[in-house]
Formats: C-alpha cells, structure tokens, sequence
C-alpha cells in the first residue's frame, strides 16, 4: 500500500487546523458550500500575480455564465487555458481555484480563463457540459468584439481542462468540440467508471474522498441513472480517435486514480498522444496545497510544460 507523504500528512493537519472535519452527508449544502470556500482562502493566499485578471459574463440559454480571464500580458495575442474547477459537481467556483489558475498562467505564459458553471443538485446533467460547450463557441466567435485587453488571445489555440470533476467536464465537452481544442489537461478526474480496485483501496481511508462521498456527487449530479450510459459521463466507452493530445495528472491514494491509468491505456489504443504523471504518497485535490507541497509544485509545473509544449509558447 502508498504510505502518504510528509508534507501531505502536514497538509491534512493544517487544514483540520484551518477547518474541522465535518461530513457532507451529513451537513446542509450551504454550509457544505460555505465551509469548502473559507478553507481554501488560506490555500490561496500568495502565488503569482497576474498583471490583468478580468471576469464578464456569457450570455446563456437561460442565465448569464460568469468567467473570469488571467492574462498575464495583455499586449501579445497568446493562446488560451479554459479551466474548470473541480468540486464534485456540487461545490467550487473561480475563486476556490484562483491561486491554481494563477500558477498555471505565470508558470506556462498563456492566459488561463475559468467558467463557473451551474452547480449541482440544483442543476443536473448536462446543464453544466452545455454551458461550457456555449462558452466555448463565445470564445472562438465573439469573445473579440470585447474589445478589452484581457481578450488579447487566439481562439485557434485553446487547450480545455480542470481537475476533479472540472476533468469529468472537460472530456465530456471535448468529443463534441475536439477538432477546436489543441490539447486536454485532466487532472485526477472521473470518467466513467463504476467500480475499480483504487476506489476499494481508497475509498475506505480515514482521510481523502470516501465512496460515501462519490455516491453523493453523482447522484446529485445526475439527473436518472440511464445518464451513467452516456458517453459524456462514461467517456471510457466513447469513441476517442481524434482526441487531441492529453496530460493526465494523478494521485497514487486517490479513489479516482484507476479512472486516469485506463483513460491513459484507451488513449493510446485509439492513438491519441498522451502522457500520465503520477504522484506518490498524495490524495485526491493534492493540487491545491502548493503553499506547502512540493509535490503540487511539480504538478503545476508539469501542466505549464504541457501546456506551452501544444500551444507553441
């Protein structure tokens, strides 16, 4: 079995420092909500600063989607990072994700723009895979008639990605929207699979995401069980000739983690260029802690090079 790192066990403390365990079965959705955005205020103090941060909205089918752009040189034309933040469907928003967001556009050089889509249970699928496909279709149609600095960026170049959930979201979109997109970055997402031996293996722990807390994602994300057979959600099942290239980055004590190993093995069936980081002794969300792991760190950067590798930066 993993034996989980030092600087991750620090991690686990400080944030039962910052917030008491508490069970989101067990705790009203607002407050669940509430108590997920105040402990990662503290994660998010401090990284990069980006020197033109912008938030607008899209205008939807039935509302307005808030997006929020980090360029971090307005005066050149650069390609695009459209990131979506994790959080189970259910919690999470640009904010919960700003300082990855940030030391994805210092650390790679191209501007990073994050949707905060619809959550659930109030919204179900596909709502929010529909409001990212219309972001989208924005960015490459009309995202220039903003006439704002921050929308200094090529439409012909955009990488889509997100961790966690924000990953499930991101290939869901890409089989309808592939041949826009110049590559993928899907960190410890779930795609599709309904059973493996790392959720049983660490499903069960003290600490991380437990199967109690998966089964409450998903049935508050879907809308009926049938949507477990569309393709959009069960992506290990679609057709994935065409996908552009692919980072997978993964935690080796993530319940999550057999999802991005066979994603890894179905891409390079299909012939899709792809690589796989795994990270040791980490849990699922690892990302965030860059403030105290080195671990994270390495991630970021590992996105950042992906990211400049297929933009071309």
């Amino acid at each position: 079995m993993p034996v989980i790192h030092p600087q991750m066990q620090a991690v686990l403390e400080h944030s039962a420092a910052l917030m008491p365990a508490y069970s989101i079965l067990e705790t009203p959705l607002p407050l669940v909500r509430k108590k997920y955005a105040q402990e990662r205020t503290y994660w998010n103090s401090g990284g990069p600063n980006i020197s033109t941060i912008l938030e607008t909205k899209v205008k939807g089918a039935s509302a307005s989607i808030p997006i929020r752009i980090y360029h971090p040189n307005p005066e050149n034309r650069l390609p695009l990072l459209v990131y979506l933040h994790g959080g189970g469907f259910v919690v999470g928003s640009n904010d919960s994700h700003d300082r990855i967001m940030r030391e994805l556009a210092g650390r790679s050089g191209c501007a990073v723009l994050g949707i905060e889509y619809s959550l659930s249970p109030e919204y179900k699928f596909p709502v929010a895979l529909d409001e990212i496909l219309l972001v989208l279709k924005w960015l490459k149609d009309d995202a220039h008639k903003l006439k704002e600095p921050a929308f200094n960026i090529n439409p012909e170049r955009i990488v889509l990605g997100g961790d966690s959930a924000g990953a499930s979201l991101s290939m869901g979109v890409a089989l309808s929207f592939k041949e826009n997109l110049s590559g993928l970055l899907l960190i410890y997402g779930w795609f599709g699979l309904r059973d493996s031996c790392s959720a049983r293996l660490f499903g069960c722990q003290d600490v991380g995401m437990s199967e109690e807390d998966l089964t409450f994602y998903q049935d508050s994300y879907l809308d009926s069980p049938e949507d477990l057979t569309d393709l959009r959600l069960d992506v290990l099942k679609a057709n994935l000739s065409g996908i552009p290239p692919v980072c997978l980055i993964a935690a080796d004590m993530d319940p999550l983690l057999d999802d991005s190993t066979t994603l890894a093995a179905l891409l390079e069936q299909a012939g899709v260029s792809s690589e796989l980081h795994l990270h040791k002794g980490v849990l699922h969300g690892f990302l965030h802690y860059s403030r105290m792991l080195d671990v994270a760190v390495t991630a970021l950067d590992q996105g950042a090079d992906f990211l400049r590798k297929v933009l071309n930066l």
